[in-house]
C-alpha cells in the first residue's frame, strides 16, 4: 500500500534540491508502479550492476520524472529487493559494485 510516511522517509539523505523534493512528494502509487516496472523491465536473470540500472532508468524515464534523483531509483531497487522481486548480490549501499537481477520467484527464467 502507498503511504506518504514511507515516501517521506525515502527523502532522507537524498538530493536536497527543491525540485527533487517536490518531484518525490508529487509521486502517487501509480507513479511508483511505473517506476518499479521501468526497473524490472531493465533486468533479466543475468547479474547487472545496480548503479548501471539506476542510471539507465534515470535516462529512460518519462519526462514527468526528470527531477527525480538517481538515489530515488536506488531506493525503489531496495524496495523491490525487500519484496523479493529482485535478487541482490552485494551491498545496496554500494551501487557501483552491488549486482541485481530478476528474482527466480518472478518466473522470469
Amino acid at each position: 500500500m502507498f503511504n506518504k510516511e514511507g515516501l517521506a522517509a525515502a527523502l532522507a539523505g537524498m538530493d536536497d534540491s527543491p525540485e527533487a523534493r517536490e518531484a518525490i512528494e508529487r509521486l502517487q502509487a501509480s507513479d511508483l508502479a511505473k517506476i518499479d516496472q521501468l526497473i524490472l523491465a531493465s533486468l533479466d536473470r543475468t547479474w547487472k550492476k545496480a548503479g548501471f540500472v539506476t542510471a539507465g532508468v534515470l535516462i529512460a524515464a518519462p519526462d514527468e520524472y526528470e527531477d527525480l534523483p538517481e538515489a530515488y531509483y536506488a531506493s525503489r531497487i531496495c524496495t523491490l529487493a525487500e519484496a523479493s522481486r529482485i535478487e541482490v548480490k552485494g551491498d545496496l549501499e554500494a551501487l557501483k559494485t552491488c549486482q541485481i537481477r530478476l528474482s527466480s520467484a518472478s518466473g522470469a527464467d
